[in-house]
């Protein structure tokens, strides 16, 4: 019996050896969040180039490792008194924050910076969580994405006008389109067609007359084109290179294959996000930058793409030619929302985010 209460004791004793390696586990755990956090910090410092941080951004450090975190306007200044617990999967250990860094917020330490706030969550039940409401250049925008391949990219929440495109657009000549088949055609059918071929580049580039004259934002585009950035951080445009060409026998007999760029599916995306997020105009239809072409027996038809206000996608006819030799165009009009690409330390000067309140950028 003695020999039995010496073993307990040396095992489950206040010095005992379960107890001693319990609290090995516990301090190696602590120490681990501490290590990672410190080691965020210094990234985001780095990033600043200043070797600062913003109370945003430590919250969302903090996000990643504790519960029950408090917003950026309820974090002290003074950390000396914030004890929080760890995630279950790092111990569920209380942690003095302040052991961990209790430095200044002196680069921009009043203010909100955009990629803080302007986040993303399709989960979320409500709608300002699923997507901020901000303002930008006195348009209303909401969030489309907030990540490493897309950048902070907001979009106008509803259509700013309309715009026009086949041999109603403006910004191509029929002389844009060579067209040396045995059909005739007449001008307004060379007009849609270079208005066809130069649809991504015309409404984007129409995106870019939205922007404001600050230079807040570092891009422009229309919804439906390439939503993720190139190596330059910038929107990737018209990628489309290869003309489309048909098997039907009239294409040949009149000369219509490799006249019209080829079809593309770069719309997909943006389309799931403005469904998965609930963005989708409020009515009507909207251009997305995106071409199709449909081709049967009897006809060809070449079109830019729209979407409407349930996510839907359809197809906009700008031109088409027939079997017969045959060839007739049209001048589809439809709303147009801009997307603006946004630098991710752009300042947030007021708002909350809810759809009475946006946020506004500085």
């Amino acid at each position: 019996m003695i020999l039995a209460a010496v073993s307990i004791s040396t095992l489950t004793g206040e010095n005992g050896i379960l107890t001693r390696a319990g609290n090995a586990k516990e301090q190696t755990e602590i120490a681990d969040v501490k290590e990672r956090v410190q080691i965020d910090i210094l990234g985001v410092q780095e990033e600043n180039q200043s070797g600062d941080i913003t109370k945003g951004q430590l919250v969302g450090i903090l996000e990643k490792y504790f519960n029950n975190v408090p917003t950026a306007e309820e974090l002290p200044d003074d950390l000396s008194e914030l004890d929080l617990t760890t995630k279950e999967e790092y111990g569920s250990h209380i942690i003095k924050i302040s052991d961990i860094w209790n430095g200044t917020f002196s680069w921009e330490s009043n203010k909100t910076l955009a990629k803080d706030v302007l986040k993303t969550d399709a989960t979320a039940t409500e709608e300002s969580s699923k997507s901020p409401y901000v303002t930008y250049n006195g348009l209303d925008c909401r969030v489309l994405y907030n990540d490493d391949t897309h950048g902070i990219q907001i979009i106008t929440a509803e259509s700013v006008g309309d715009v026009t495109l086949g041999y109603g657009d403006t910004e191509v000549e029929a002389s844009d389109f060579t067209y040396d088949g045995t059909a005739t055609v007449n001008d307004n059918f060379k007009k849609a067609a270079a208005s066809y071929n130069n649809a991504v580049d015309t409404l984007n580039n129409k995106a870019k007359t939205y922007m404001d004259e600050k230079g807040t934002a570092t891009d422009a585009r229309c919804l439906g084109s390439i939503p993720t950035l190139n190596s330059s951080s910038k929107f990737q445009g018209d990628t489309t290179s290869e003309m489309w060409s048909g098997t039907y026998t009239y294409l040949e007999t009149y000369s219509w294959n490799n006249k019209f760029k080829n079809t593309d599916t770069n719309h997909s995306e943006d389309v799931k996000q403005l469904n998965d997020l609930g963005l989708n105009a409020s009515s009507g239809y909207t251009w997305l930058a995106s071409r199709d072409v449909s081709s049967i027996s009897g006809d060809a038809h070449f079109r830019v793409r729209i979407v409407n206000s349930s996510g839907y996608t359809y197809s906009g006819d700008l031109c088409r030619v027939y079997s017969d030799g045959t060839a007739t165009s049209d001048a589809p009009i439809y709303g147009f929302r801009p997307i603006f690409l946004l630098p991710s330390n752009v300042v947030i000067s007021g708002g909350d985010g809810s759809s009475e309140f946006p946020y506004v950028i500085e």
